[in-house]
C-alpha cells in the first residue's frame, strides 16, 4: 500500500471499514508462551531469581515504548486505513552479565495500556499515517482488540517477552525472544542497539515480522479483496535504570 492513507468511506459504507479490524491481530506482533494460566498476574512477579554476578536494571515505564504500524491490503485496501498502536507502561528487568550472551531480558506489556491511533502518534509516524481517525473508530478498534476473541485482556492482561538467546556482533546485539500472547508461544528475533551511560541502559531498534510467523491468520473479507497486511513494522525504545 503506497502513498497516503486512502480517504475514508462515507458513513453508509462504514461497516466495511477495516480500521476496526486491523489492529486486532497486530498486537500479536509482540507476543505469545504456551503455559500461561487464565490469570497471568502482574509485571514480572514470576521472574526467576537474579543470576549470580549480574547487574540488575529495571525498565522505566515512563520512558519505554514500542510503536507498531499496520496497513490494509488487497484490492479494496483503499476502504481501510493505516494504524499506529503504541505499547506503553512497559515493565520488566534486565540482568546484565559481563558476557552478554549470558544476560537475561524480561519484558511485560500491559494489554489495557495499548494506545490505539492517538492523533499525535499518527502525526509523528509520517504522512502515510497522518490522517486522524474519529473517536468512534478508535474506540471500536480498541474494544475489539482487547476482547475475548483477540487479546482477551480480561484473562490475559500481559503480553510477555523473555530472552531465549542473546548474540553480539560488533555493536549490534540480536536477541531471540520467546513471545507469549494468551496461550500461544513463538520465537521472534530482534536486532538491538545498546547505549550504556551511567545509571541508564537504552535499547533501540526496528524489526519487521509476519503475523503468520507468530501463528496468526490476518483478517480477510470479500474473498481476500479486503484484508489485513501480514507484514507488521515495529520500532522500540526501551530504557532501564540501574537497580539499587
Amino acid at each position: 500500500m503506497n502513498g497516503r492513507c486512502a480517504a475514508r468511506p462515507t458513513r453508509a459504507a462504514r461497516p466495511m471499514r477495516i480500521e476496526r479490524l486491523l489492529p486486532l491481530l497486530l498486537l500479536a506482533a509482540l507476543a505469545a508462551c504456551r503455559t500461561p494460566p487464565p490469570s497471568q498476574g502482574t509485571a514480572s512477579a514470576a521472574a526467576g531469581a537474579a543470576p549470580e554476578g549480574a547487574q540488575h536494571w529495571s525498565i522505566d515505564p515512563a520512558a519505554s515504548h514500542i510503536w507498531l504500524q499496520l496497513r490494509a491490503d488487497g484490492a479494496l485496501a483503499r476502504l481501510g486505513h493505516t494504524h499506529v498502536i503504541v505499547a506503553q507502561q512497559l515493565q520488566g528487568q534486565v540482568w546484565l552479565q559481563a558476557q552478554l550472551k549470558q544476560s537475561r531480558v524480561e519484558l511485560d506489556i500491559p494489554a489495557a495500556a495499548l494506545l490505539v491511533d492517538d492523533p499525535a502518534e499518527r502525526a509523528r509516524a509520517g504522512a502515510e499515517f497522518s490522517d486522524p481517525l474519529d473517536d468512534d473508530a478508535r474506540s471500536g478498534t480498541r474494544e475489539h482488540m482487547l476482547g475475548e476473541r483477540q487479546l482477551d485482556a480480561a484473562h490475559y492482561p500481559m503480553i510477555s517477552l523473555r530472552s531465549h538467546s542473546i548474540r553480539q556482533q560488533g555493536t549490534l546485539t540480536s536477541i531471540e525472544f520467546q513471545v507469549q500472547l494468551r496461550d500461544h508461544q513463538s520465537l521472534l528475533t530482534v536486532p538491538v542497539q545498546w547505549q550504556h551511560s551511567g545509571g541508564e541502559l537504552r535499547a533501540t531498534g526496528n524489526v519487521e515480522f509476519n503475523q503468520t510467523d507468530l501463528g496468526l491468520e490476518p483478517y480477510s473479507a470479500l474473498l481476500g479483496a479486503l484484508r489485513v497486511a501480514d507484514r507488521v513494522a515495529a520500532r522500540f525504545e526501551i530504557v532501564a535504570r540501574r537497580a539499587p
